[in-house]
């Protein structure tokens, strides 16, 4: 059966007043995320329903802080969402009954992957490298549902360096956390958002998977940095809004190796 269920971040607090069915909130956990100006507390989710974002690759002590906090979990948290395959050692230790979604997209570009991965948690999230062709190929031999991009700005790059802050310094600029990075060689824009651990760079269009359909789709996964509320909720009304878009790799193949001359 094909599902119109959505996976939403909650980059803004006003997201959470949308009427819309079918939805999952997934918040970003403070201390435990980048790439989002806007992170939770535990105590500040109230919404039923919702799912965690952890997107660090965590250190020891992070590990630990984490530890406390999920040993604490309200029931409104049903799942959790991540990139740090450690995790599972950590719910696993903790025998918490969450539901776990894979989300370390760049990851994520084949079957046989992705079905190992779904031995040990519930779901993944396809990866934007790819194209239509292979990803309607993943979800036709996956052994569960997946999450499916759905309409996000993709992120590109991201490092534990905090580059916006020591490139502000060094030239004795005005720091900030949020900027339009150009690319002269590739004459590309790119959005860059730090936080203290780290910087992570965005495209500048949002990538539209929206001709996606599938039997074997969990979620339609949204990252709606970037989207005013009631451009969401057009989006999700089935309607067009004026952004940046394409199709990224969805019919376009990717090469990661220069093809040997022949």
């Amino acid at each position: 059966m094909k599902t119109n269920k959505y996976l939403i971040v909650v980059t803004s607090n006003d997201l959470l007043e949308m009427k819309v069915k079918n939805t999952n909130f997934l918040f970003p956990m403070k201390g435990y995320c980048v790439g989002f100006s806007k992170t939770f507390l535990l105590s500040e989710i109230n919404v039923s329903n919702a799912y965690l974002y952890i997107n660090r690759i965590l250190d020891k002590e992070s590990i630990l802080e984490l530890k406390k906090e999920l040993s604490n979990l309200n029931k409104n948290i049903i799942g959790l969402c991540f990139t740090d395959l450690g995790i599972l050692s950590l719910v696993k230790e903790l025998e918490l009954s969450l539901k776990l979604i894979y989300m370390q997209h760049h990851c994520t570009t084949n079957a046989t992957s992705i079905n190992y991965y779904l031995d040990y948690m519930d779901s993944v999230l396809i990866s934007t490298d790819i194209t239509k062709e292979e990803i309607m190929f993943i979800l036709d031999h996956s052994k569960k549902p997946l999450v499916v991009p759905y309409f996000s700005l993709v992120d590109v790059m991201y490092s534990r360096r905090t580059l916006l802050t020591n490139y502000n310094q060094h030239f004795g600029y005005e720091n900030e956390n949020e900027a339009i990075l150009h690319e002269e060689i590739s004459n590309q824009e790119f959005m860059a958002l730090e936080n203290e651990y780290g910087t992570v760079l965005y495209t500048k269009k949002f990538v539209d998977y929206r001709e996606i359909n599938h039997e074997n789709i969990l979620f339609r996964f949204i990252n709606p940095f970037g989207l005013t509320k009631e451009k969401l909720e057009s989006l999700l009304k089935g309607e067009e809004v004026e952004v940046l878009k394409y199709t990224g790799f969805l019919n376009q193949e990717t090469y990661y190796l220069l093809k040997e001359d022949k």
